[in-house]
């Protein structure tokens, strides 16, 4: 059995930093406010969660008219093991782990903090696949890590209300961020533009991104 995808990130233990996991905390969340002011447009929406289900965020989402798809992809992508010798693209390894018809079309895409643990052409790769399952307006929201060092997992986001999230550490072993500017951005994640970015005090950016 040949494990993939040796980039997602498990580094040595030279690499990696240990410390106490921190407490569950709350933070504002702007781009999550704008979400929301979305989905009381009283239409049907069809959202793409690749985070963990979570009882809360799907209740959150319960109160609107919308099908939500959930993927928990970070740990489906980690414990992802194939039998051939040959090596397969990530896009062959991304429509395996996301097959959709043909006709799905995403409204909302929850990204999470999943593009912090996802290298370069993992990351291009991986929006160039859910593209096709985009129209123009759909909404990318994603957390990017500013810090140097993001614990070794990602973090789980608990929706408490319309404008903010529970954040909870998974891990206190750390790894390496690859700490994504805009300008990364805006080359690996193409027919996307940023309409809404977000400073946090936590160390995080909130961006959501808009499909052309």
């Amino acid at each position: 059995m040949k494990q993939w995808f040796s980039g997602l990130g498990f580094k040595s233990k030279e690499e990696s930093i240990k410390d106490s996991i921190p407490e569950p905390e709350t933070s504002a969340s702007l781009a999550l406010k704008v979400l929301y002011d979305q989905l009381r447009l009283q239409r049907k929406y069809h959202i793409l969660d690749l985070g963990p289900a979570l009882g809360a965020n799907v209740d959150f989402f319960s109160q609107f008219s919308c099908k939500v798809y959930i993927e928990d992809f970070y740990r489906t992508l980690t414990s992802f093991d194939y039998l051939s010798e040959d090596k397969l693209s990530y896009q062959a390894v991304f429509e395996y782990l996301l097959p959709y018809q043909k006709n799905t079309r995403f409204d909302i895409i929850l990204g999470w903090d999943l593009f912090n643990y996802l290298e370069r052409d993992e990351l291009r790769s991986l929006i160039l696949h859910l593209g096709h399952f985009c129209h123009k307006g759909t909404l990318l929201f994603a957390l990017i890590s500013t810090s140097k060092y993001v614990p070794e997992k990602p973090t789980t986001f608990q929706i408490v209300n319309h404008d903010r999230l529970l954040y909870k550490t998974n891990s206190a072993v750390l790894r390496q961020c690859p700490r994504y500017q805009q300008t990364d951005l805006n080359q690996l994640i193409p027919n996307f533009r940023v309409s809404n970015s977000f400073l946090l005090r936590n160390g995080f950016k909130e961006y959501l991104f808009t499909c052309e």
